[in-house]
């Protein structure tokens, strides 16, 4: 969890969350025969200071919604409102405002610059908010505190665990105080213990400082951990719960239901991890890393679904 002393905590002047609301949402990408609906008419409200998951199998427009909802891409058709603006009338000019200093992103393949320190990595996107060089150091230092890397504020990412580069991220993914923070499958390369604590330090936003929290993920063990889940099938917004109701029998058909078809998805992952390793793709200690991470899922999973 967050520890003591955060840089939220210090400045006294850190930024709240702010509503999320998607009206019938379409995504269409190519046309004609090669037309893909990512999204069908979704609707959703996130209310102020919410920590939400996102789930669904891969291709039902998670990550499709969270693009939208970060100003990265526009929806075909709808309409997105977060906090007093609106996505789909905004200029480029304000969505990139947008970007900058309403979401915070925080990406399963971490978008670190190999090159730079955790300092450096968190201070870019104080860069380009135009932030002083003093104020970025002093910043970037508390955030990496915050996440638990105060000893490591000089290591470049080859020089961090898998975890560790995770926390980066989510440092500077909070470097310009975003009342919004947006999470792509955060856990996805991430042992149990690891997806945890990220999943926690991502929670952790929306329980202390009342950021709102979107999180896209597969992984039921991370969704237990926000206050409700969303599952998308088919473009749009398919059912609703609370942890509680997933962890419950009888009171949830839909997300065991989801939670199987996971668990059938993890053949092709073995089969796929196989056929890179014998074409070279993968050496042996790159796939025995693989395939033990998604063997550690399918115990949780079904685990979580004994319950």
């Amino acid at each position: 969890m967050f520890r003591g002393g955060s840089a939220l905590e210090t400045e006294q002047t850190y930024r709240s969350g702010v509503d999320v609301v998607s009206d019938g949402i379409v995504k269409v990408y190519g046309s004609g025969k090669t037309e893909t609906v990512a999204l069908r008419g979704l609707s959703m409200e996130v209310k102020t200071g919410e920590a939400v998951a996102i789930m669904g199998p891969s291709g039902c427009g998670k990550t499709t919604l969270l693009n939208i909802i970060g100003g990265v891409d526009r929806p075909t058709a709808g309409t997105i409102v977060v906090d007093d603006l609106t996505l789909t009338e905004a200029g480029e000019h304000e969505l990139e405002k947008h970007r900058l200093f309403t979401i915070g992103f925080v990406f399963q393949t971490f978008n670190l610059i190999p090159m730079l320190n955790a300092i450096e990595n968190v201070e870019l996107p104080m860069i380009l908010a135009g932030m002083s060089g003093k104020e970025r150091d002093r910043k970037a230092k508390t955030l990496l505190e915050t996440v638990g890397l105060g000893e490591k504020l000089y290591n470049k990412p080859n020089e961090l665990s898998i975890g560790e580069q995770q926390r980066v991220a989510i440092a500077a993914a909070l470097a310009n105080d975003p009342p919004v923070v947006l999470a792509d499958e955060p856990t996805g390369e991430l042992d149990t213990r690891n997806a945890i604590l990220v999943t926690d330090l991502i929670v952790g936003l929306s329980q202390k400082y009342n950021k709102t929290v979107i999180i896209a993920t597969h992984d039921p063990r991370v969704a237990v951990r926000t206050e409700r889940i969303l599952r998308i099938e088919d473009g749009v917004i398919a059912g609703e719960y609370t942890p509680l109701e997933l962890q419950q029998p009888g009171t949830h058909a839909g997300l065991s239901q989801l939670i199987r078809v996971r668990l059938e998805s993890m053949e092709e992952e073995y089969a796929s991890l196989e056929k890179r390793l014998r074409s070279g793709q993968l050496n042996v200690n790159e796939f025995n890393l693989r395939y033990n991470k998604v063997k550690d899922l399918e115990r949780a999973l079904k685990e979580l679904l004994a319950q």
